[in-house]
């Protein structure tokens, strides 16, 4: 039987959060080796990017997370692997001068989907895109059903399956619900993902919003320096507001639902 939800909140994750995160990643990826990241690889990612890192915590505990970095689109060929768009674990691909949000994780406990939950991680992604005057949202998106199919039908037949509702994906019904559309299969996309048979597919989503970076002066850069940006404090999860610069970009006040 579920538990009685008492609360539910959107926050940043921390550092203190590492345990519980893995212990819910292993529920999570049952059918994936070495499901969970190491400590020191979330560490890493909370020390180059807060803002893009949050969980879901139902009665205080995690029941979801999303992770991300920001890439420069160019840099990375259409088909790239999971290895090489987080550099091998280390996130040297994020660069704060990149044009894209790009979803490394998004999951949601077993016992807690259908409620919603990872619609907000998206809107979360969506909405800090937008504050970031990022181009969209990607991710390699996995096809967990495939592996019933693949002898059957090609991805790209799959997909198109998918899409006409003749076939129930959880993953990607979920994500084409949320207006990501499908652009390429990726082949050999996450090692050891057999459910998917290691194909994935990148999903975009665009921003509407963005508007191309024109050269600032010194005037205008003064301007902007006026601004009021806000950041995560990475240690507490909270926000800490502060006039910063420019390169400091608005990052939302994480939310209690």
């Amino acid at each position: 039987m579920k538990q009685k939800i008492k609360n539910i909140e959107l926050t940043y994750l921390t550092i203190d959060d590492y345990q519980e995160l893995k212990r819910a990643m292993i529920i999570a990826y049952k059918t994936i080796p070495n499901p969970y990241w190491e400590e020191l690889e979330i560490q890493t990612l909370l020390s180059k990017f807060p803002e893009g890192q949050i969980v879901i915590k139902v009665n205080g505990h995690i029941t979801g997370c999303a992770l991300s970095i920001i890439i420069d689109h160019e840099q990375f060929e259409d088909q790239h692997t999971y290895k090489e768009i987080t550099g091998n674990s280390t996130f040297d691909t994020h660069t704060q001068s990149g044009d894209t949000l790009y979803g490394i994780d998004v999951f949601i406990k077993p016992e807690f989907r259908g409620l919603r939950l990872g619609r907000r991680l998206y809107d979360f992604r969506k909405e800090l895109c937008e504050k970031l005057n990022l181009k969209g949202i990607e991710f390699g998106g996995r096809i967990p059903n495939y592996h019933k199919y693949q002898d059957k039908m090609s991805p790209k037949t799959y997909i198109e399956r998918v899409k006409s509702k003749k076939i129930l994906d959880p993953v990607l019904n979920f994500q084409l619900s949320n207006d990501f559309y499908p652009v390429r299969v990726l082949k050999g996309y996450l090692e050891g993902d057999s459910a998917s048979n290691e194909y994935a597919v990148l999903l975009k989503w665009d921003n509407i919003y963005y508007e191309k970076p024109c050269s600032l002066g010194f005037g205008a850069m003064a301007d902007a320096s006026l601004q009021g940006y806000y950041r995560p404090n990475a240690a507490s999860g909270i926000l800490c507001g502060h006039f910063e610069c420019i390169q400091k970009r608005f990052c939302f006040v994480p939310r209690i639902f």
